[in-house]
């Protein structure tokens, strides 16, 4: 990409996080739970499009009535926050170095987010209490049980114990895929945040990709009625993976007959 289209880029997403911090600051603190999480939506696609990536949904999510649920998904970069917020916006548990970020970790903190010391057994007993309340509250947590980022193209083990909170609460899990590909069918390798790669070099890596989509695929409810954790983790892996290998057989057959769709901006306020 030339250097005065990655500028231009870069100061569309400027305006945009400027935005997004005005209402942070000004206006989430004063609106209804149904209201903020229209503007986390809004502002989530909006930021994908000056991304230039379409979101594509396989599945059915939930209707409202049947939230609060516990969303879990694999986990390739900070993106995959922002996807899921623009179909379906939760609370997440992030790691504690996210709210370090520049900017998007502020926005993290005034969106609801948890934040955890993985490093710690007492911060992870703390913060499952604080998960109960948020459920018990009415509001749908994320949760990334791999607890990294991958390449996306296999899952991970999933570790079991953020989904004690659904446990004892008894909350329906929904589990979904994320795959993240260019236009030509074949894996987006623009997008996996991993290794050592710092936050500002992913970001530079993602505006310069071109044109993308991630296909979110969305898998049934799994009610953890009598199931301890770890088999909860097992199950929903399980299931995870199953919905990837479904998705890259489901691209390998369309491959060369998809068009890109085009994800418009909601008519609400960014958050």
């Amino acid at each position: 990409m030339r250097p005065l289209a990655l500028a231009y880029r870069i100061s569309l997403i400027q305006w945009l996080i400027f935005r997004g911090v005005i209402t942070s600051a000004l206006v989430l603190p004063w609106v209804s739970p149904k209201f903020r999480d229209r503007l986390i939506q809004s502002w989530s696609a909006s930021l994908l499009h000056k991304l230039q990536i379409t979101v594509q949904v396989q599945g059915h999510l939930p209707e409202l009535s049947q939230l609060p649920v516990v969303l879990t998904s694999n986990h390739v970069s900070w993106v995959d926050i922002f996807v899921i917020h623009s179909v379906r916006p939760v609370r997440f548990v992030s790691k504690a170095e996210v709210r370090h970020w520049p900017i998007f970790g502020w926005l993290a903190a005034k969106t609801g987010t948890l934040f955890l010391v993985r490093t710690s057994r007492k911060h992870t007993a703390a913060i499952g209490g604080e998960m109960e309340k948020v459920l018990n509250q009415g509001d749908s947590l994320g949760l990334f049980p791999e607890s990294t980022t991958s390449e996306g193209n296999s899952v991970l083990p999933f570790r079991s114990s953020m989904l004690q909170a659904a446990v004892n609460c008894q909350v329906p899990i929904l589990p979904i895929a994320l795959r993240y590909r260019l236009n030509d069918g074949t894996t987006n390798p623009h997008l996996p945040f991993v290794g050592e790669m710092t936050f500002m070099h992913s970001l530079i890596k993602v505006l310069t990709a071109p044109p993308s989509r991630v296909v979110l695929q969305v898998g049934s409810l799994v009610h953890p009625t009598q199931m301890h954790r770890r088999e909860l983790a097992q199950q929903l892996e399980c299931i995870t993976t199953d919905l990837l290998k479904n998705e890259a057989t489901r691209c390998d057959a369309n491959v060369f007959h998809t068009e890109p769709e085009i994800t418009p901006d909601l008519p609400v306020s960014p958050r």
